[in-house]
Formats: structure tokens, C-alpha cells, sequence
């Protein structure tokens, strides 16, 4: 269901739409409404090209010290360590 909103456009604004809707066959409300979808979907796109770049950077850095204990194995022995080092401190 469309609903109607107003906006000002200047008059520069106004007649690039008209040449380009003339262009196109078209309207300068489908124009106006294409522009406003692309402007929305753009935060969708920013996301996804964000997550990809994550994704990759974790995936790269895979592996990047072997000479490290598995995750849970390896914070045990760092908190063990940890422990003994306050009780030497007398914590």
C-alpha cells in the first residue's frame, strides 16, 4: 500500500528528474521511490560487505600461532597460572 508524502525538491532537482524520467519513460515518483529504496538497502550492503571482510580477516588469522594451546585448555592453564602467581603475592 503506497502512501502519499510531500517533499520539496529545488528546481535544479526538479528538471534533472524530468529529463531522466522523459528518459526512461517513466515517472519522477518511481524515480524518487527507486532512489529511496537503494538509499535503504545501502545499510543492508554495508553489513553484509562488513561481515564479509570479517569472515575473511578470521579465516586468514586461522592458525597464525600453533605453538598455542586449544581455547579452553589454554585459559585453564593461563587462570591456573594466574592463581598461583596472586597466592605467591599473597592476595
Amino acid at each position: 500500500m503506497n502512501r502519499r508524502t510531500q517533499i520539496y525538491l529545488d528546481a535544479d532537482q526538479t528538471a534533472e528528474l524530468d529529463k531522466l524520467a522523459a528518459a526512461e519513460g517513466t515517472t519522477r515518483s518511481t524515480l524518487i521511490r527507486r532512489a529511496i529504496d537503494t538509499y535503504l538497502s545501502q545499510g543492508e550492503r554495508d553489513a553484509d560487505a562488513w561481515r564479509s571482510r570479517w569472515q575473511e580477516a578470521v579465516a586468514k588469522s586461522a592458525g597464525v600461532a600453533p605453538y598455542l594451546e586449544e581455547g579452553a585448555e589454554y585459559v585453564d592453564k593461563l587462570r591456573r597460572a594466574e592463581a598461583e602467581r596472586l597466592k605467591e603475592l599473597d592476595w
